[in-house]
């Protein structure tokens, strides 16, 4: 069976890039956080990265903070090591910006990788409900789907409307008939408690109403918890792309993983 025309590509090119030193050093990341968290599972150990008490959190999350500077207004050492690793992100960003990489989920889903759309955190477990103006919506897991109800409080016997979905999905909820009966504020309720069930959420990390994280010549509207955990989910996503055959050999996509593996390196460091 010959080659795919990309495998080919690769075949074919000798040009000096990040994509070896990258994996190496996520090899090393990687064998790290196992360890750490004590979890073979990759989704297990990047939670315990993001989340709990460990060296690359504690290492990382004050760097990510406004610059700290002495009584003279000049930075200070810790000061150039935040901005050191601001730009890195700022790099890595731009590339990201200029050139879409993509990776495939398990459900056969195309997501771009990208810190303007990062899943970051998952959201609530099922069921979950909510009242309002005597009416109770609820979405659960029934039938090996999800099934969305609304009922009156006052009268649980009394079921405005049954929605089965195969799982999160709006436009199953929005086409369903029984959907269209209900008022525009009790539609909204109802997609309120649904997208609040979504899996995968997606974060704009330049879109949020905080001060902001300033790097270099752009502005992060977000915490820094958000900038850290974004950051972990889109290096993952571009080892995802890599190791998985997906990544198309380009310059342009080369160029992502040289602050891909500095960011890397820094993380790192915080081990040793």
């Amino acid at each position: 069976m010959a080659l795919p025309a990309h495998a080919a590509d690769w075949m074919n090119r000798a040009e000096i890039d990040y994509i070896g030193p990258f994996v190496k050093a996520w090899a090393a990341f990687n064998a790290w956080y196992r360890h750490a968290s004590g979890s073979r599972k990759d989704r297990d150990g990047l939670r315990f990265v993001k989340t709990l008490p460990n060296p690359v959190r504690g290492g990382i999350m004050p760097l990510l903070r406004p610059v700290q500077r002495d009584g003279h207004g000049n930075i200070l050492a810790d000061g150039e090591a935040a901005q050191k690793l601001k730009l890195l992100i700022r790099d890595l960003h731009v590339c990201l910006d200029a050139f879409h990489i993509e990776v495939t989920r398990d459900e056969d889903v195309v997501e771009r990788i990208s810190f303007r759309s990062v899943c970051i955190s998952q959201g609530a477990a099922l069921p979950q409900s909510s009242e309002s103006y005597g009416l109770r919506y609820l979405v659960e897991k029934a039938n090996g789907g999800w099934q969305c109800t609304v009922r009156s409080i006052a009268k649980p016997a009394n079921v405005r409307v049954t929605i089965p979905t195969g799982g999160y999905d709006v436009s199953a909820l929005q086409g369903h008939p029984q959907f269209a009966t209900l008022s525009g504020a009790q539609r909204a309720a109802l997609l309120g408690v649904f997208n609040r069930c979504n899996p995968r959420p997606f974060t704009d990390l330049f879109a949020g109403g905080d001060a902001g994280i300033v790097a270099s010549d752009i502005t992060f509207k977000c915490r820094d918890q958000q900038l850290f955990e974004g950051l972990i989910e889109v290096i993952y996503g571009l080892r995802n792309t890599l190791l998985h055959g997906e990544l198309q050999p380009s310059p342009q996509a080369f160029a992502a993983y040289e602050p891909a593996y500095r960011i890397l390196l820094t993380f790192l460091g915080c081990v040793k």
